[in-house]
């Protein structure tokens, strides 16, 4: 046979020969390019970074300043069987630059979470990446977390009481939507990891939470003393805009009215016992709802599309508190007249009433409608007392929102 005559010329090779190849095989394969994970051992949620040009995998020994497209390995059975898989970039798109202290870099906290996984410091969050051309045929089943969202202060990514994320595997991203990170060199005196819990009951004004950082832990060894810790509770925004809240520095804070449709997140600060200053943060808590009864009113000033005139306090589009979900709602014009007007220009203690439609919706978070075909008589002391669709049912569009314009407050307030 072929196979057999092949093997029998290989055995009469002189075996110097053979040495010496065998030693010429090994020094190429030394210098040839790993495409292996540097790490020693792969457990599920390791970490790796994959060059985005040459599609190798980056040494984590020889690079001092490692970036590339994030990997993490799949491996829930621990059988060692698993494989290398990406994240996806939504909501990890940058915004601002990381010195404006004012405006969070999204994407900051969980490139800082990653490289920290990695063994480095720093963390530059890299979006749109590409995957590789293999993956790019289906990219969903590439992805293994989608969604993800990091406080900062983890040792890991992936696993109990980490970084939060959709469903493991869940995801509905494309071949050019991978999340990747660009790492410092390593230092060592921020080394706190874990979790602040914001503990309370609800997030609504009036509530008091606390900051619990019980959880943290720190290899150089973290201050007992209550006294040894500083706090400051910080306002988000839509925009991710944070705002540290003035004269909110105990470990105790009361949502305040300013709060309202904000999310609220708390900063700890100590020193540990090597002398260095640790930082880490909490998860945003929100959005913070206001405590008021179900139904309650509200009016928004509106912009003339032709004058450019805003109303004033007594005129604008009506928003309604649904308890239900916490949520300001708005209220459809279909059937809106004087006397609905003349019972929401009394709820919000003021008089008169002329109804207002056609108002366009333009802002964010979109504006859902609570109520529909809303029929009061003029008589009802609160607008849910009124007639009107089945709650939360309407077949209304953007451009369909009711409004009033009021006169002064009514002799009866």
């Amino acid at each position: 046979m072929r196979i057999g005559n092949g093997v029998a010329k290989a055995l009469s090779i002189p075996r110097v020969f053979l040495v010496t190849a065998g030693l010429l095989l090994g020094l190429l394969l030394m210098g040839a390019p790993a495409e292996v994970n540097t790490q020693e051992t792969n457990v599920d949620g390791d970490l790796r970074l994959v060059d985005t040009t040459t599609g190798t995998v980056v040494s984590l020994v020889i690079t001092v300043t490692p970036s590339g497209r994030l990997e993490v390995f799949d491996d829930p059975d621990g059988d060692g069987a698993g494989e290398w898989k990406g994240i996806c970039d939504d909501g990890l798109g940058t915004l601002g630059t990381q010195e404006d202290n004012d405006i969070r870099v999204i994407g900051r906290q969980e490139a800082e979470v990653a490289c920290r996984q990695l063994g480095f410091s720093g963390g530059t969050p890299l979006t749109g990446l590409a995957v590789s051309a293999s993956a790019a045929e289906d990219p969903s089943a590439y992805y293994l977390l989608d969604d993800l969202e990091c406080s900062g202060s983890e040792a890991r990514i992936l696993g109990e009481n980490k970084c939060k994320h959709s469903v493991r595997g869940e995801n509905n991203c494309g071949d050019n939507e991978a999340f990747g990170v660009s790492c410092e060199a390593a230092t060592s005196n921020e080394d706190a990891v874990g979790h602040i819990a914001i503990r309370g009951t609800e997030t609504k004004t009036g509530v008091t939470v606390t900051a619990d950082h019980s959880g943290i832990t720190d290899a150089d060894g973290k201050p007992t003393e209550e006294s040894s810790f500083s706090y400051q509770w910080i306002r988000s925004d839509l925009a991710y805009n944070e705002t540290e809240i003035p004269s909110a520095t105990n470990s105790a804070y009361v949502f305040q009215s300013e709060d309202e449709e904000n999310w609220v997140k708390v900063r700890i600060r100590f020193t540990d016992d090597a002398g260095n200053s640790e930082q880490v943060e909490s998860f945003d808590v929100g959005p913070v709802y206001p405590d008021l009864p179900d139904g309650s009113l509200r009016l928004i000033s509106t912009t003339s599309v032709e004058t450019g005139e805003v109303s004033d306090s007594s005129s604008g589009l009506l928003q309604i508190f649904d308890d239900q979900t916490k949520r300001w709602k708005g209220i459809c014009d279909d059937l809106w007249d004087a006397d609905d007007a003349t019972v929401a220009c009394g709820q919000l203690g003021l008089s008169g009433g002329t109804a207002l439609t056609d108002i366009i919706w333009i802002g964010q978070p979109s504006l859902l409608f609570l109520l529909d075909d809303v029929e009061c008589d003029g008589t009802e002391e609160v607008l849910l007392e009124c007639a009107h669709s089945d709650r939360g049912t309407h077949d209304c569009t953007s451009w369909e929102y009711a409004g009033v314009t009021c006169e002064a407050a009514s002799d009866s307030q």
